[in-house]
């Protein structure tokens, strides 16, 4: 596989060099790119196309990313991400997101994506080349106010990065802790998912049903396992982040996209984000 892996690293480099329009992308990143894709080299120059044609262009999600902002420092108050210790048998790493405020009115749906977008893409950078990654969403504390901001677009924009741009093996995708109008929100995702992401979709009522996923080792005390509070991997990775901060920063400017560079792709290139 080594052997394999580097000369589809040259094959994408050499590629590279012909697309004026791209950035300047790292060893490491090419192979993130490459893994996520399972060393398809079509498939990984798509997603390096898309990823960086959507930073460049979704900018909802990607500008104004000091993490230092009152944006983002309220958003990290109202929501806790932590990446989990242990790996699941077949090697896959689990981030955890649940509410940490459950008062509605603090939520923004924009802000909340631009900051999962933020603290996936570091996730990666940890642990892009796992075996796949697993995301539990909690939904303890969330109630219809929460629902009711939650918008179309936002939406359909937050399914395409992380189907189509994200170099990411997404092996499961849990919904814990479901409240009973989780109906309405599976309506608002389901036109933006492709059958891939679906079938790894898994809803949850019980710390049981979850643990049949997920092993109880994994776990934070919270669902029933024995990996200890969740506070601590929440602060950890937030200190990461914010460690991050200046790197961040600099790839709200370098990984972008120079149109004027980039070969005619006919209309509706961007179609898939743009409102």
């Amino acid at each position: 596989m080594d052997k394999e892996l580097g000369l589809h690293l040259i094959t994408i480099k050499e590629w590279l060099s012909t697309q004026r329009h791209l950035p300047p992308i790292s060893d490491q990143e090419i192979k993130t790119f490459l893994h996520s894709n399972y060393y398809d080299l079509e498939k990984t120059k798509l997603t390096i196309e898309n990823y960086y044609t959507f930073r460049t262009n979704c900018k909802d999600f990607f500008s104004n990313l000091d993490l230092n902002s009152e944006e983002l420092q309220r958003m990290m108050t109202v929501v806790d991400m932590g990446i989990l210790p242990q790996t699941t048998p077949e090697g896959y790493k689990i981030i955890v997101v649940r509410l940490a405020d459950t008062d509605a009115s603090k939520f923004s749906q924009i802000s909340y994506s631009k900051f999962a977008a933020i603290a996936l893409e570091e996730w990666l950078k940890e642990d892009g080349l796992a075996e796949g990654h697993v995301i539990i969403y909690d939904f303890t504390g969330c109630h219809l106010g929460h629902i009711a901001k939650l918008g179309v677009f936002p939406t359909k924009n937050y399914l395409y990065y992380i189907q189509e741009a994200l170099p990411i093996r997404m092996k499961g995708m849990h919904f814990a802790n479901i409240p009973s109008f989780v109906d309405k929100i599976l309506l608002l995702m389901k036109p933006f998912m492709k059958r891939e992401l679906y079938e790894v979709l898994h809803l949850h009522s019980t710390n049981e049903a979850l643990q049949k996923f997920v092993p109880p080792n994994c776990l934070p005390s919270e669902y029933g396992g024995t990996a200890g509070p969740f506070k601590p991997f929440r602060d950890e990775f937030y200190g990461k982040l914010l460690a991050n901060r200046e790197a961040i920063l600099r790839g709200e400017t370098e990984k972008q996209v120079v149109e004027s560079e980039r070969e005619s792709r006919g209309n509706g290139w961007f179609s898939m984000f743009r409102r």
